[in-house]
């Protein structure tokens, strides 16, 4: 019992848990609509068969972008460290922290967060279920909103480096691997 609880900063809340938050309840909500609205075909291809070639392209193409999802999450986690990724160093000063700009950062600044915005689309496909189209139209524009509190976050914490860097390294969609000056 003589462990240390964490205390969980303001950042953190806004940064981390706010955002899992609310993609959960777009979600729930998502899934309410079609129990209380099962005349609408919540399906695209209901019933359709890996052999019907726009079920399989859907397939496909879902499985891609699920791909594509999971190896930016992963390789951003892998990048910042599991602490890091959990919003362990939000609110420390820059004496204690660094800014990562090598592996997955090198490519763009949220690479975390740009594979949970391909992930929802990429399940609403393979399992060929609309309302998960319709979480991810509501939950990518508050995930970019709250990315801007967290911009004026690394700037307010690492400065004129976190501005060189921003001005270097594309905000989501990755452009090709940027060399980022110290």
């Amino acid at each position: 019992m003589g462990e240390r609880i964490r205390q969980i900063s303001k950042g953190q809340i806004i940064i981390v848990i706010l955002p899992n938050i609310l993609y959960f309840v777009i979600l729930i909500i998502a899934i309410i609509l079609t129990w209380y609205l099962p005349q609408v075909p919540w399906q695209l291809l209901s019933g359709a068969s890996l052999l019907n070639p726009w079920r399989f392209i859907e397939l496909l193409a879902g499985t891609v972008l699920l791909i594509l999802a999971v190896m930016f999450i992963v390789w951003g986690v892998t990048s910042l460290g599991r602490d890091r990724a959990q919003g362990g160093e939000i609110g420390i000063s820059r004496r204690t922290s660094t800014l990562v700009t090598g592996g997955a950062y090198t490519y763009c600044r949220h690479p975390q967060t740009l594979g949970f915005i391909l992930a929802t689309p990429a399940f609403a496909l393979m399992f060929d279920f609309f309302p998960l189209i319709l979480v991810a139209l509501l939950f990518t524009p508050l995930q970019l909103a709250l990315l801007g509190y967290e911009e004026v976050e690394l700037l307010r914490r690492f400065g004129d480096i976190y501005g060189t860097y921003r001005e270097t390294v594309p905000f989501i969609i990755p452009r090709g691997k940027r060399v980022v000056p110290t």
